[in-house]
């Protein structure tokens, strides 16, 4: 009786190692198949495979245009001045006023205006925490105007396809390192990408506003002698 207990026990011991045998062999393929995947991915993130890619921002010649999604510009001069006496603008001891003409397209289907908020479309091109358009290498010291390159009105209106060109002055510190970024070219104008959001107003759900997205483009400045 206990050589037939002992014989019987020693049969499932040893299907049982058999079984263990099969099933570790069929599995080793996907082992095998698993620690490809995982070398894979290793060598993929030590590379910078999920690092967040950067773009770098095209730098444009005066005269060249840069295209975002939803608008265009073109610088067409610069120059630095004291004051502006069509606009009753004049610079504060200490500063200059860098007034730069640009042509600017709407490519949106909305109106847009360059400063003020446009058939319930708020821009933010040149005013606001995170401007469109924002003076790079030199630093801006107070809020910039907007006025029609022509002369016209001030509050600047830019109708969808109809490009209008545009005149800005930013206040700027009247000091060497003003005219040494303007020479030496480390002076441009950064272009924002800019994205419509909408239902932003609680009072208004059709209100869209541009939120500015990444830096698209830098363009020159050449002041004129």
């Amino acid at each position: 009786m206990t050589r037939t207990r002992g014989a019987a026990a020693g049969a499932r011991d040893a299907a049982a190692g058999a079984a263990r045998t099969v099933f570790s062999r069929r599995a080793a393929p996907f082992w095998i198949a698993g620690a490809a995947v995982i070398g894979l991915l290793a060598g993929f993130i030590g590379f910078g495979g999920l690092a967040s890619a950067s773009k770098t921002p095209t730098v444009v010649a005066t005269g060249d245009e840069a295209r975002t999604s939803l608008y265009s510009v073109t610088v067409l001069d610069a120059e630095l001045t004291d004051a502006v006496e069509s606009q009753f603008l004049e610079a504060e001891p200490g500063e200059t006023l860098l007034v730069i003409t640009v042509r600017l397209e709407n490519l949106s289907d909305r109106a847009v205006g360059v400063e003020r908020s446009a058939d319930r479309v708020e821009s933010r091109m040149i005013v606001g925490r995170e401007p469109m358009l924002e003076l790079s290498g030199i630093t801006a010291v107070g809020t910039a105007r907007s006025w029609r390159a022509d002369g016209g009105r001030r509050s600047v209106i830019l109708q969808p396809g109809v490009p209008a060109d545009v005149t800005i002055a930013w206040p700027v510190a009247d000091d060497a390192a003003t005219k040494d970024a303007l020479a030496d070219g480390t002076a441009r104008l950064d272009v924002y990408d800019a994205v419509e959001q909408s239902g932003q107003v609680i009072l208004a759900a059709s209100t869209i506003s541009w939120r500015r997205d990444e830096l698209s483009a830098q363009l020159d400045l050449e002041v004129a002698p």
